[in-house]
């Protein structure tokens, strides 16, 4: 497993499930993508495994160094914490 980042917001995007921001650091290796499996560690304790659906091109009126992502849709906001920390878990690159 490797730490990718904590959570400093979560946004709920209706018919297609959660966005975690910041989300994964451009300069994050190895280079993951769609399919990736995730682990989120909530401050609780609490433990939510979660796969890489989608990234994000959300522009806060300033340049980012993090691809917000989008997880499967049975995670909800509510599992998700602020502070949470990430982890990438497995990813296999598509050749």
């Amino acid at each position: 497993m490797k730490f990718i980042e904590k959570v400093e917001d979560v946004f709920d995007i209706s018919g297609r499930g959660c966005v975690i921001v910041p989300g994964i650091p451009y300069s994050f290796e190895p280079a993951i993508g769609i399919g990736a499996k995730l682990e989120i560690r909530n401050p609780s304790g609490r433990i939510v495994q979660a796969t890489l659906k989608g990234l994000e091109m959300i522009n806060r009126g300033r340049p980012m160094k993090h691809a917000p992502f989008l997880v499967n849709r049975d995670v909800k906001k509510s599992d998700i914490e602020i502070g949470a920390e990430l982890y990438l878990i497995s990813y296999e690159a598509k050749k």
